[in-house]
Formats: structure tokens, C-alpha cells, sequence
């Protein structure tokens, strides 16, 4: 699936389709594909892609014609019917749908299989004529070729959600490999050994073997006289077929957990493909004993894309990666690969029904992505994850219902990401809070093997939870996912000293959602005691409550442990400051200031706005402003999160050495030396630039 960042700096322009970059056309429901055979061959030095696409689809409804999802770069120069020998009418949109409508020529009954065979070319070395208009989803070139699913490059329909078989063989360079998930082994050969498909051929699979299969050439292989030579894959289940990497490729392997991870990377890329492997195979392993044994077998893919694409994509069995993931001094993105990994269980085993049901894939990854921060964090450091997602989830709250974002919101636009992944994933974890974490997660296992292999919908999910909770949760999903809004928790109390010396605190707790029901925790500091809690259940605006305490009371929580998506005082200016990182990320600078501007009215102490905002001047190249409006306020501000310091250190230091100060420079680097925090790689980063000047690299805009 797809991903932007806290890992995913993409300035993503919104799109003009109501269906979204990844959505899906209407009429789709009139087919179901079976299966697919592609011949493809790669030209680099042209960066063009030519192939010859065997479709064969189910008719679901009487119909004589057909409608494709196909990419606008690609020019389909024929169409052939059944018998692989009449050519049908077709109309090709290359520019606003990015589809192909074909004239079956006759009229087919419900329950027909019909075969077309498709012949196409075109270059592919920009974003056009894909679904992102600023980012590649294919490329060929001579440093290398990659192909997401997502871009089209071959007809589909049904958009993550109509599996098929296939076959797909590729002709590249001789010394090129071709990297892609296989459900039985790579067989390579010559071009001339793979006839391209004709007539009504269907694949042919050969024994079942699980597992991802990375295509490494034997060290003798045949080749042409153009010195080229092909790889085949195929799948012998349904899948969503078509994500590959191909290039000069240096493949390691790094067996860990259980697992085998085929690294792909590209001479210079090599350095920290340990690091990534074993980190991967952990995630593995830990998804496999939360959810179920990972689908693809023991093998997982690893392949090196350009920076020039998202900042990471899932096929079925591969992770793409860009360029400067794989060799930044910085600490691994965990939770974005966490999230990327988590993919290959949500979205590409269990699958949706429609693209309206994305959250049951985008949040449920996001949220597996917490789950294994949970595993390696305490529990102070989860408190602050969840803190962070809080944010996150809120920074665009109103735009939309999960229920609604796929199609009220761009699925590439902030407002999207906020709602579907981060608001979607604090309600996973507000569904475990409500049934308990042993109902909860049978709930997940129960889910995924019921739905393996298959598409579900967001109803399915909700009769399957109800069944764990022994309960009805319709009030649960009527407010966190079909509708807007989180509530404000208020207390108001007073505090009754006792004739025995002892203390009571009696008040009220309020908020605005009339809708909302559920238990909510008190938390009672006191002098000298440990912090006693109480639950009230809370049903509607207001309930009241009462808490005894031997020690003088100082103040009531409420819901201290964030069980809750709800707004505060506190929470606003950071989720001001999340809407100006949007803004940041997507290079609309103006509009990021004023967002940090506005941060900073609601809460002038907020480091985390200084921070930004100091980052923000860095990227401008206005260094000393960068200082004094940023960095320096960071360091008399709040200080929270704490990492801000040692950073604010180093990008002092960044700043004096721009502006060629060295000595400045260096004592800001021993400051952050000196303060220990090595969050995100901070020491590294003072060893480099005490070796070396900073000079300006990659913009590292909210990348802490």
C-alpha cells in the first residue's frame, strides 16, 4: 500500500478525481478478473515498457463491453478478442479517468470467462500518466526499473481489491535482476523460450511453493544476441499481482527469526542493509505471533527505488524502499517500515471489498505499526507514542468520518492521511481499551483467518467484533467511525476535608458529544500517595463523582492514560503545529508559518512550534532566523518532547556553520554532545559534523 510520511515526504498535489489516486471507477463491478499472462519487456535506454497482457475475466453481469484502469503513458495500440485474432474497438482516457473501455463486440451472459489480449507501449520516466501527478509509481531507466501495482501498468480494475492468478514474464538486460514475489520458483531463460501469449491460453502454473522468490541469476545463463534474457514469476493464488524491481541489483540475504530477507539495493546502497534486514525480520516475527504466520512463506523482498517515488510502497511479498531511507546517518523510520511491513497481513492477504472499507487496511497497518512500538518501548515512552498519534489523528479531524474519507478526501492529501491512518489506528486502540486485550486480539487473529485470501468490508469487521465483546458495539462504530467529532473532558470538583482528618473530592465531569457512552478514569493526585483512580461510566454529557483520599488532594485527571481520542487545552497548539508540518511537507512555506504563528498564540512556550518553525527558516536558507525565531526559543520553552534539545543544538550548530561561524558551530555540538540523547541518531549526527562543516542535504522537515 501507500505511504507518506512522518516517513513519507511526498509534496503530493490533491487530485481533480473524486475516486482519489487509488481509488476505483464505478463500473468495475461488472468484472472479476481470474487471471493474468504479461510478456514485458524493458527498454532503459528509451525508459519505455512494452508488453502484450493476457486478461481473462468472469462476466458478474450480462454486458458487452468492458472498462480497465490502465496508466495514461502507456499506449495501447490493439485490443484482441477471445480468439486472439479479432481486433474489438476500444477508447483509451489517458488523461482524466486513466482507463480503457472495450467493445466486446457481442453481447456476454452473466457467469461468461472472456479473454483479451492487450498490446501497449510508452515511456516511463515521469509521474505522468499515473495516479500521483509528482511522484513516479514505474519507471524504467538505465539505472535501474521499478513497477508498483498502484501505477497501472498493466489493465486492472477494482483497485486493491480483484485478486488474480498470473504469470508475468519481463526481458531485461542481461545484466539486470528482476526482483518480485513468486508463489512457485523464478524460471529464467531466453527471450525466445517464453512465446507470448496467443488466443485463449491461460497459465499454466507449476507446483505450489510458498514463499518469495528473489530472481538471481545463475552464474551461467543463456542470453540473445542483444544480450538480454527473462524472468518469470507466477502466482498460483489470487493475489494483487505486478509489483517488481529490476536493475543492476546487489542482493544480500539476511536470515533472521526465521525469516529471509533479500535486500535489492544498488552499488553505494549497501551500508546499513544489515541494520534494515534484521529490524525487518523482527517485525515479522512479531506480526506472525500477534496476528497469524505471515502469508508469503519465509522469504521477504527488499527493493531500492529513486527518490523521486513515495517514500515507501507494499506489494504482495516486497517492501520498495528510496534511496535516501537506505543510506540516511539517521535512525531506521521504524514506524513507517512498521507500517509498510504490517501491509503484507492488511491489504495485500486480507483485502477490501471496495475502497471504502481502506480503513480496515490503512488503519489496522498503522496501528500494527504501534503495537510493535508498544513491544519496544516502556511504558512512558508508549504513553508518548500514543501522545504523538493523538495529534496526528486530530490535526484534521473534522474534515471527514473514516467512514467517509475515501470518498470526501484525496487518499495522498494530510487530511486524508489524518483520518484514515492515525485517527483509524487510536481507534483500534480505543475498540482494545473497550473489549479487553485478550478479546481484542482474537478478534484480530479471527479476522484475518476468516478474511485470508479474501475481501472484507468494514460491516464484516464490525459483526466479527461484536461476536468477541459479547455485546453490541454499534454506539462504539456510530461514533469513532461513521461520524466526526471527539470529545473535551471538564471536571469541575471540590475537596471535603472529613471529621477524621481525611479527605473527599466530589465534582462532575463533562463533554459535548451527546453520542458519546463508555467508562472514564479519574485519576486522584494527593500529597504524598501514590495516584488513585476511579471509573465512572459515563452516558452523555455529564456524570458525577466522588473519590476518597487519605493525603490533601492536588488535582483530578481525567482519563490519564489516553484511552480516549479527545481534544484538551494542551493538545491544541501541537495539532495546530501538525497541520503547519503538512504544510512544510508539501513546500507551502507561507501557509506552514502561519500555522506555527497560530501554534505559538495558543501556547508561546511550545518548543515543539519553535522547533518547527526554526526548521522551517533552515530550509529558506535564513539561517540567523532560523536561530533567533527557532532554535534559540526552543531551549527556553516547554522542552517537550524532551529530544528537542539535543537537536536544537545540532541545528544551532547547522546554522553557524552555513554562515561560516566553525567555532560557533562546533561549541553547539558539544553542547549536544554533552547532553547525551541520542534520539533519531543525534550523536552520529554531532560525530559527522564535528568532522565536517554542515552543508544543506535533503529537507529534514518534521523527519525527527
Amino acid at each position: 500500500m501507500i505511504n507518506k510520511k512522518t516517513l513519507i515526504p511526498a509534496a503530493i498535489v490533491l487530485l481533480t478525481l473524486a475516486s482519489g489516486a487509488f481509488g476505483q471507477t464505478e463500473e468495475g463491478a461488472n468484472l472479476d478478473i481470474l487471471r493474468y499472462k504479461i510478456n514485458a519487456e524493458l527498454l532503459p535506454d528509451s525508459h519505455t515498457l512494452k508488453a502484450q497482457t493476457q486478461v481473462t475475466f468472469k462476466a458478474l453481469k450480462q454486458t458487452q463491453s468492458a472498462v480497465f484502469e490502465m496508466n495514461g503513458s502507456l499506449i495501447i495500440s490493439s485490443v484482441k478478442g477471445p480468439d486472439g485474432k479479432t481486433a474489438l474497438q476500444f477508447i483509451q482516457d489517458r488523461v482524466n479517468d486513466l482507463n480503457v473501455r472495450v467493445n466486446l463486440g457481442q453481447l456476454y451472459e452473466a457467469g461468461a470467462e472472456i479473454t483479451l489480449t492487450f498490446e501497449y507501449a510508452g515511456p516511463l520516466a515521469t509521474p505522468e500518466g499515473g495516479p500521483v501527478p509528482d511522484r513516479k509509481l514505474a519507471y524504467v531507466g538505465p539505472e535501474g526499473c521499478y513497477l508498483f501495482y498502484a501505477s497501472r501498468w498493466f489493465p486492472f480494475h477494482g483497485y486493491a481489491s480483484d485478486r488474480a492468478l498470473s504469470e508475468i514474464t519481463f526481458t531485461v538486460p542481461n545484466n539486470w535482476t528482476v526482483t518480485g514475489h513468486s508463489a512457485a520458483p523464478v524460471v529464467i531463460g531466453t527471450p525466445s523460450s517464453l512465446p507470448a501469449p496467443t488466443g485463449s491460453q491461460t497459465a499454466t502454473a507449476p507446483p505450489k511453493l510458498a514463499g518469495a522468490q528473489t530472481a538471481t541469476p545463475p552464474k551461467s545463463t543463456a542470453t540473445t544476441k542483444d544480450n538480454r534474457k527473462t524472468f518469470t514469476f507466477v502466482e498460483t493464488e489470487p493475489v494483487l499481482p505486478g509489483s517488481f524491481a529490476a536493475g543492476p541489483f546487489i542482493t544480500r540475504t539476511i536470515s533472521s527469526g526465521g525469516f529471509q530477507i533479500d535486500l535489492n539495493v544498488l552499488p553505494g546502497s549497501e551500508a546499513r542493509i544489515e541494520e534494515f534486514g534484521r529490524e525487518i525480520a523482527q517485525m515479522l516475527q512479531f506480526y506472525s505471533t500477534r496476528f497469524s504466520p505471515y502469508p508469503y512463506g519465509p522469504r521477504f523482498l527488499v527493493a531500492e527505488i529513486d527518490d523521486e517515488s513515495l517514500d515507501s510502497y507494499s506489494g504482495t511479498g516486497i517492501l520498495f524502499l528510496p534511496h535516501y531511507q537506505l543510506v540516511s546517518e539517521k535512525s531506521l523510520p521504524i514506524d513507517d517500515i512498521a507500517r509498510e511491513v504490517a501491509y503484507q497481513w492488511w491489504g495485500q492477504s486480507v483485502g477490501m471489498k471496495s475502497f471504502d472499507d481502506v480503513w480496515l487496511s490503512q488503519g489496522l497497518a498503522q496501528y500494527s505499526s504501534v503495537l510493535y512500538r508498544e513491544s519496544q518501548q516502556s511504558q512512558a515512552e508508549f504513553q508518548g507514542t500514543l501522545s504523538e498519534i493523538i495529534e496526528l489523528a486530530l490535526a484534521f479531524e473534522q474534515e471527514a468520518s473514516i467512514s467517509r474519507a475515501p470518498a470526501q478526501l484525496n487518499d495522498q492529501s494530510p487530511a486524508y492521511r489524518s483520518v484514515i491512518f492515525y485517527k483509524g489506528a487510536y481507534v483500534f486502540n480505543m475498540l482494545r481499551g473497550t473489549i479487553g486485550d485478550e478479546k481484542f486480539f482474537n478478534l484480530i487473529k479471527t479476522y484475518y483467518t476468516t478474511f485470508k485470501g479474501r475481501n472484507a468490508g468494514i460491516d464484516d469487521f464490525e459483526s466479527l467484533a461484536e461476536k468477541a465483546a459479547g455485546a453490541n458495539l454499534r454506539g462504539f462504530f456510530g461514533l469513532w467511525v461513521d461520524s466526526t467529532g471527539v470529545p473535551e473532558f471538564k471536571v469541575d470538583y471540590a475537596i471535603i476535608r472529613t471529621k477524621e482528618g481525611k479527605f473527599k473530592v466530589r465534582g462532575t465531569v463533562r463533554q459535548n458529544l451527546d453520542s458519546f457512552r463508555g467508562p472514564v478514569t479519574l485519576a486522584l493526585e494527593a500529597e504524598g500517595s501514590k495516584e488513585m483512580k476511579t471509573t465512572i461510566d459515563l452516558k452523555g454529557t455529564s456524570a458525577d463523582f466522588e473519590i476518597s483520599s487519605e493525603s490533601k488532594p492536588l488535582d483530578v485527571i481525567v482519563d490519564p492514560e489516553n484511552r480516549y481520542l479527545r481534544i484538551s487545552e494542551s493538545l491544541r497548539s501541537s495539532v495546530v503545529v501538525r497541520r503547519g508540518i503538512q504544510h512544510f511537507q508539501r513546500e507551502e512555506y507561507a501557509e506552514a508559518e502561519e500555522q506555527f504563528i497560530a501554534a505559538l498564540k495558543i501556547n508561546p512556550r511550545s518548543s515543539w512550534a519553535w522547533y518547527n518553525r526554526g526548521l522551517l527558516y533552515m530550509e529558506q536558507r535564513n539561517w540567523q532566523k532560523a536561530r533567533s525565531d527557532g532554535f534559540d526559543q526552543v531551549l527556553v520553552g516547554d522542552l517537550e518532547p524532551a529530544w528537542l534539545e539535543v537537536w536544537s543544538y545540532i541545528y544551532r550548530g547547522n546554522c553557524y556553520d552555513a554562515e561560516g561561524q566553525r567555532e560557533r558551530a562546533v561549541a553547539e555540538y558539544d553542547k549536544a554532545r554533552d547532553n547525551g540523547n541520542d534520539y533519531n541518531g543525534a550523536q552520529k549526527a554531532v560525530e559527522k559534523y564535528k568532522a565536517q562543516p554542515f552543508k544543506r542535504e535533503r529537507s529534514s522537515s518534521a523527519s525527527n
